[in-house]
């Protein structure tokens, strides 16, 4: 699979830097054209009542309605401006052109913005469905991330790219492979050979309190990767006390992965969501480093 076509979804009001970097950078990498997608709320809805004086609610609020909607349209407006030069300059900053709306892509790399009105978890997970990638900030920094990266990876089959609040290493360093043999997994690393074939090192690890309830499936993993060109080594880490979850976090810090992929929702998505499970706690906590999950 070749990535050339990523979305990053903007929230009308949250912090962008992480997210806007590590799209950025991934675009840079793989040669592709990176698409900004900027969603406001729409203005709140008021309703009409008659109040205890016999008076409509418009009547009485008329005046402070009207100052409201001028003060949101004016906020809003000011947050499309701002969030827009932010990654106007976060692209010149990397060297990616930017297209004017009426432009067409002549060359894969390059980058455009978009903007749209209403639901950010609707909106953010409808268009993905037209994009190789979509890279999502960490659940961490806002609770709705999380919501989306779940649409994007279930409803369109689409990978999700969770970034850190700042991207601190360059993502085709070091890859982690946080390896359990499901299809949900095999998905993950077709996705991500594009980032794997730049990468200076691959390790595959595997969770288990037994090592060679992995060996098999991890040679065929290396099989796999040698004919992709990609040179890796195999790892199988002891949970100890810790969550299958928590273990691969650790593992990625200690390998100072900078990109972690797994597959995400190998059980049933009912049992992730009763019992926890890895997917749901990387959502959860994967603030650290970018990772890839792929369903």
């Amino acid at each position: 699979m070749s990535i050339k076509r990523i979305l990053v979804p903007l929230p009308g009001s949250a912090s962008h830097t992480g997210q806007i970097e590590t799209a950025l950078s991934t675009a840079k990498a793989l040669g592709a054209h990176v698409q900004a997608l900027f969603i406001s709320q729409p203005p709140p809805v008021t309703r009409s009542g008659v109040t205890r004086s016999g008076l409509t609610a418009t009547e009485m609020g008329r005046a402070v309605t009207a100052a409201s909607v001028n003060w949101y349209a004016e906020e809003r407006e000011r947050s499309t401006r701002d969030a827009r030069q932010v990654f106007v300059q976060a692209c010149a900053v990397v060297g990616i052109p930017m297209l004017s709306a009426d432009d067409e892509p002549g060359s894969p790399l390059a980058a455009s913005w978009r903007e749209a009105e209403g639901s950010y978890v609707e909106i953010a997970a409808q268009r993905a469905a037209a994009f190789d990638l979509m890279v999502a900030a960490s659940a961490t920094v806002m609770e709705s991330f999380m919501a989306i990266a779940e649409q994007s990876l279930l409803q369109t089959r689409r990978p999700v790219l969770l970034a850190p609040a700042r991207l601190q290493s360059d993502l085709t360093d070091s890859v982690m492979i946080a390896w359990d043999e499901s299809p949900e997994c095999w998905h993950a690393v077709s996705a991500a050979i594009p980032f794997m074939q730049l990468a200076k090192s691959v390790r595959v690890i595997s969770v288990d309190r037994d090592a060679s309830n992995r060996q098999a499936s991890q040679a065929e993993v290396l099989a796999y990767l040698r004919c992709h060109g990609i040179g890796a080594t195999a790892q199988v880490v002891a949970p100890e006390l810790r969550s299958v979850g928590d273990t691969l976090l650790a593992a990625g810090a200690e390998h100072e992965a900078g990109l972690l992929i797994m597959g995400a929702y190998s059980h049933s998505r009912l049992r992730e969501m009763l019992l926890g499970g890895a997917t749901r706690h990387i959502l959860k906590n994967a603030s650290a480093r970018p990772v890839l999950l792929a369903h």
